[in-house]
């Protein structure tokens, strides 16, 4: 039931942060949403156990997560879902998890990616040409390269963040990349020019906003870490498989848009994708020792090893 119950809360988020883009800049939607949460789970992180960060490779890993986790994916996440619908965004996030295969496999100097992997990243890219429809205009490409560039830098953040040897807890992890990773995007909001929504908290944009800062960001992470206990990271990561289907559901009985045989099509590729470069289990070449235990495989939110944001 918890596991369950994490999908829906994850894959709503998708469809809250598409109602939420209506009225609200995405920069500054997605900066609020995190400094707030953040400030929840700190708060908890600080409650519960150690918080502050000691040492270089503890701060290098939250500024590696705030940097490319929260404000990089999810900055490009907010920016494309103002040109595609969320449950396509969700589609395109669960392809996060062969991303971070063949990151770990480039990056890290004890992995290589194989045929299969490769095999793996070429059925997951072909899910998202197939939902993009080049030769079609019903989604706006520009909408899906910008979703696809924050999944890769998603997965290099994830890879990045196993290359280092941090013991801050996972929560502390969590709260400090938040805090600092909203901080980043509330600048980026700025320099475009993206005026304060003073009325984020009100009128249409206050449920989705409501339900991103304590339902998918406290709740959803509180309950992820209570399944990573449960069952552990390689079980937990496929809550990322889940989310792409509540979405689609969601934005069904929420919005009246009906999943389409594209989509559907789509994602049984990405799902694929996953299952050949995960074959030779991954996680176990790249598993994550307690220090790791926020990273999941991923999703986005997906990916083999990655600290999961999904919304």
């Amino acid at each position: 039931m918890l596991f369950v119950s994490l999908a829906w809360i994850w894959g709503g988020a998708f469809v809250a942060i598409e109602m939420g883009l209506g009225s609200v800049p995405p920069l500054w939607f997605a900066g609020l949403r995190y400094l707030l949460a953040g400030a929840v789970i700190s708060a908890v992180a600080a409650a519960t156990g150690r918080f502050r960060p000691n040492g270089r490779d503890e701060w290098l890993a939250v500024g590696v997560i705030a940097t490319f986790v929260v404000a990089g994916y999810h900055g490009l996440l907010y920016l494309g879902t103002t040109l595609i619908p969320g449950s396509i965004s969700s589609v395109i996030v669960s392809l996060s998890p062969v991303l971070t295969t063949v990151a770990a496999g480039l990056l890290l100097a004890e992995e290589s990616p194989d045929l299969v992997d490769g095999l793996g990243l070429l059925f997951g890219v072909g899910g998202v040409v197939v939902i993009a429809n080049p030769g079609g205009a019903s989604v706006p490409l520009a909408g899906v390269g910008l979703v696809f560039v924050g999944v890769a830098l998603f997965a290099t953040g994830s890879v990045g963040l196993r290359a280092l040897d941090s013991d801050l807890p996972p929560a502390a992890l969590q709260g400090w990349a938040m805090l600092v990773g909203s901080t980043v995007l509330v600048v980026g909001a700025i320099a475009r020019g993206e005026a304060f929504p003073t009325g984020v908290a009100s009128g249409e944009s206050a449920l989705p906003f409501v339900y991103l800062v304590l339902g998918a960001g406290v709740i959803g992470y509180l309950a992820y870490f209570e399944l990573l206990s449960r069952v552990g990271p390689v079980r937990v990561n496929l809550v990322a498989y889940l989310e792409p289907v509540t979405a689609a559901m969601g934005a069904w009985a929420v919005l009246g848009r009906a999943p389409t045989a594209t989509t559907g099509a789509g994602f049984l590729l990405v799902f694929c994708g996953f299952a050949l470069a995960t074959a030779d289990d991954p996680l176990a070449r790249l598993r994550p020792d307690t220090s790791d235990d926020v990273i999941r495989s991923d999703l986005s939110e997906g990916g083999n090893v990655e600290v999961h944001y999904a919304d």
